[in-house]
């Protein structure tokens, strides 16, 4: 089988098994007469070029946003062009010509917001998806203001940041670092699904305590479960790094880069058998 074979049984299985975990994005909402199968924003890809998350929330300081969008069937010379559009109006287009006749694609619009920066103001954002000057899909965010990097000192910073988690809509107990040079953050669960909300709120609790605290080598994110359950979720700072960089598929660095403990608040003891337990609350296998 040829390489390209390859890798796209490779990410037919991969999707199927993120699956398992991740949902997949408004199949409804797409387009397939003009060969996109899928489409989600992010803040980056990883080593397999799929995206790092699914989301709908971003910070000023996230330097980048991307629009990734899977696509079938695109022919040579074909356009594609990215409109993302400010809350006053303003557009910034990214656009990509594709060079060769592809099967499958996946391609990536991007909002630079650091080289933007004056420009780039916080509210509800738009993208709309074109192929070929068609009119594919419309999607939105909110880009939330963040100034965490300015700060005079740790004291400001924890500050902002916490402010910052609480425009996510998350509810903190406490963010720290500790002597073992491990940064944690303790926060109350948004979801008593194992959803891709949640996912979001461990990775975005991973970024945000390794701009706190960049010599950490460890980041701990902890979520309380109807307070009857605190889920760890622990990993090397960097293998965070190595897997926002692209260079960790996201199945290697959920299921072995990130280690998981549960401890039972009402009954006062560490579960044992973390991935029965994951199974059992949530059906997942994890």
């Amino acid at each position: 089988m040829c390489c390209f074979m390859r890798r796209m049984w490779f990410f037919a299985i991969l999707m199927l098994v993120l699956g398992m975990v991740f949902p997949l994005a408004r199949a409804s909402e797409l387009s397939p007469a003009l060969g996109v199968l899928d489409y989600a924003l992010c803040r980056g890809l990883d080593q397999d070029g799929l995206p790092l998350e699914r989301v709908e929330q971003f910070s000023t300081e996230d330097g980048k946003i991307i629009c990734w969008v899977f696509l079938e069937e695109v022919s040579g010379g074909e356009t594609l062009r990215w409109e993302f559009i400010s809350p006053e109006g303003t557009v910034f287009e990214s656009i990509l010509v594709i060079e060769e006749p592809k099967k499958y694609i996946g391609a990536q619009g991007i909002l630079d917001l650091l080289s933007n920066a004056s420009k780039i103001v916080p509210g509800e954002w738009k993208v709309k998806f074109y192929v070929n000057d068609c009119f594919v899909f419309e999607t939105r965010f909110t880009l939330i203001e963040s100034n965490v990097l300015g700060s005079k000192d740790i004291d400001e910073a924890i500050q902002r940041t916490l402010l910052l988690l609480e425009d996510f809509g998350y509810q903190v107990f406490n963010i720290g670092f500790s002597e073992d040079k491990q940064a944690f953050v303790q926060m109350q669960m948004v979801s008593k699904n194992l959803s891709q909300a949640v996912w979001n709120q461990i990775g975005f609790g991973f970024e945000c305590l390794r701009r706190l605290f960049p010599k950490a080598s460890w980041f701990l994110v902890q979520l309380v479960m109807d307070g009857e359950y605190a889920l760890s979720f622990q990993v090397r700072a960097l293998d965070f790094l190595l897997w926002r960089e692209g260079k960790l598929s996201a199945d290697e660095f959920w299921k072995k880069k990130v280690i998981r403990y549960v401890y039972n608040i009402r009954e006062k003891k560490e579960i044992e058998d973390v991935s029965q337990f994951f199974f059992e609350k949530f059906g997942v296998v994890y």
